[in-house]
């Protein structure tokens, strides 16, 4: 089960859209509750989710997505949804894209927690720009830290996420890079992280596959663990580099929660 919050970071969906479509009885909650603290959606929500997602990106009223998943009863067809949709149709290139990206996060899903790995790290010095925007507004902030810290760089470039759940637009997080030594500088903030129990899981692939990786990361802490601290951390051990992006299916991206 996930925490509201917790479902809005795997879904895409903000807290508030999880509510509308609660509301409007479009996506329900498997587990309501007066005090939304305590409310929880199942895993196997996820796929309906995605699929709200994808088709808000269209414009596809709630109605609407009602409606289609009335008449798509049984296991969600991502596909057909999206075929579906006369006003606002997608080149067949892209909806194939969405489908094999759902299929990567399915399938991530599902994967047991055999390389998930819990540690002891100790404090970390960091140079950050903390920023609030969309997540891709981060890469002129890395350049500027690049620029200014150079041979201090000590790691790959990290992002610290200050919001539990989603957030498309006005994201609270922080570009980062560790760093040997160093003062802050003008934009520039140096400053430790906090060291303690960590629980990671290395993901393979595109960032748009993620969510898959998150949601087995949070449902192995909240089995395990009373709770776990901001910020929950993304390590980027190898991405695209500053001049070609790279293949994105070898992507590696760390991720990182400091549990309590």
């Amino acid at each position: 089960m996930f925490t509201t919050s917790e479902f809005s970071r795997v879904s895409g969906l903000s807290i508030e859209m999880l509510r509308l479509l609660g509301t409007q009885e479009v996506l329900v909650p498997a587990q309501p509750d007066d005090d939304e603290e305590l409310v929880a959606y199942d895993q196997s929500q996820l796929p309906i989710a995605r699929a709200i997602y994808h088709l808000g990106k269209i414009q596809v009223p709630l109605e609407r997505m009602k409606s289609l998943f009335s008449q798509n009863s049984g296991k969600i067809d991502i596909a057909t949804l999206l075929t579906q949709q006369e006003q606002a149709p997608l080149p067949v290139k892209k909806i194939k894209k969405i489908i094999a990206q759902e299929a990567a996060i399915e399938a991530l899903c599902s994967q047991n927690d055999a390389d998930i790995e819990e540690s002891k790290v100790d404090r970390l010095l960091i140079a950050g720009i903390r920023m609030q925007g969309k997540y891709t507004d981060c890469g002129k902030a890395y350049g500027k830290i690049g620029w200014q810290y150079g041979r201090q760089l000590s790691g790959p470039a990290m992002m610290l996420h200050y919001d539990k759940e989603y957030k498309e637009t006005d994201a609270d997080f922080e570009a980062c890079f560790p760093i040997r030594k160093g003062d802050s500088k003008k934009g520039i903030e140096v400053h430790e992280l906090q060291g303690g129990r960590l629980v990671s899981l290395l993901h393979r692939g595109p960032y748009e596959t993620l969510a898959g990786s998150y949601a087995r990361l949070l449902r192995y802490v909240r089995a395990r663990h009373p709770g776990y601290l901001l910020p929950t951390r993304e390590t980027y051990v190898k991405g695209p580099g500053w001049l070609f992006r790279g293949d994105p299916e070898k992507y590696l991206t760390e991720l990182q929660i400091l549990v309590a």
